[in-house]
């Protein structure tokens, strides 16, 4: 299977990325190792991959990579490590299907982002796609709230979780283009691992003492979701819009929670499946009517 032929079949590409990413918080709630430690050592674990690859294959390009176009890499590398913590965080404190269903509102922050920062427009149908969708989350948060005030925090960290990967996929569209995708994956995979590694020593979390299980599932975690997803989702993003990638990431939510409630007998609420179904139908139809526009 060549170059070419994954880039006239980008988008079915990415639907195999999005499967990929749903096993993330399974694989989460399967290692008991702080949040920090599992961005850590996921990193550590997929960017030699692509340090190899970038430094074997791809010298000349590297060396030509402008600092504009570092800095791009830098912050794209630094939201996508902010996005891993609060997300990783949330599933400490709350449920698989609250976590999921509350990240995917992604599109909304890609939304609110584009039209408030990057004066862009957008009409009154996807405006009201996006309320619908904060409604949503309000009935979930609120019913989370009413269980739990920890439940709540973990809402939180996930909604948190939906702003920094809306930051990460629009800077990935705009730097991207122009750089050659494994040395783009790589520049983000060291500067994510190096924002963990700072915070690693900042905040004293232990480097080593944690379970062999714990090792295992994070390994796992950076061969089908680091590498099958973010990696691939970076590279998507040179042949598809930022907009349609977070769209089809809706996909997540069905799958983790499908697998939760098998694993974990974590089984949603009633209140839960209306909230997410509101939210799903709100970013579906903003989805839908929100105008063309380069992301």
């Amino acid at each position: 299977m060549n170059s070419s032929f994954l880039q006239k079949n980008v988008n079915i590409v990415v639907v195999f990325a999005v499967i990929a990413a749903s096993f993330s918080p399974i694989f989460t709630k399967l290692t008991g190792a702080p949040p920090i430690a599992i961005g850590f050592y996921r990193l550590s674990i997929a960017m030699p991959i692509f340090a190899v690859i970038s430094f074997s294959k791809y010298r000349s390009a590297l060396k030509a990579v402008t600092a504009a176009q570092l800095l791009g890499a830098a912050l794209a590398g630094v939201l996508l490590a902010g996005h891993f913590f609060s997300w990783f965080t949330s599933l400490r404190h709350t449920s698989v299907a609250s976590a999921s269903v509350l990240s995917m509102t992604h599109p909304i922050m890609v939304l609110f982002i584009s039209v408030f920062l990057l004066k862009k427009r957008t009409n009154a149908k996807a405006i009201a796609g996006v309320l619908l969708a904060f409604v949503g989350s309000i009935i979930i948060s609120g019913n989370d709230y009413a269980l739990s005030q920890e439940a709540l925090i973990g809402d939180l960290m996930a909604v948190l979780s939906a702003l920094f990967l809306g930051l990460y996929y629009l800077a990935g569209n705009k730097y991207r283009k122009d750089i050659n995708a494994s040395i783009y994956v790589f520049l983000v995979f060291f500067f994510c691992w190096l924002s963990f590694l700072v915070c690693m020593l900042a905040t004293k979390t232990p480097f080593l003492g944690y379970t062999k299980s714990d090792y295992f599932w994070i390994f796992v975690m950076a061969i089908v979701c680091q590498i099958g997803a973010h990696a691939v989702f970076n590279w998507c993003l040179a042949y598809t819009s930022a907009l349609y990638i977070s769209t089809l990431e809706n996909l997540e939510t069905f799958i983790s929670t499908a697998f939760a409630a098998l694993i974990f007998a974590e089984i949603p609420t009633a209140v839960q499946i209306l909230g997410a179904s509101i939210i799903v139908v709100g970013v579906i139809y903003y989805s839908k009517n929100e105008e063309k526009r380069d992301v």
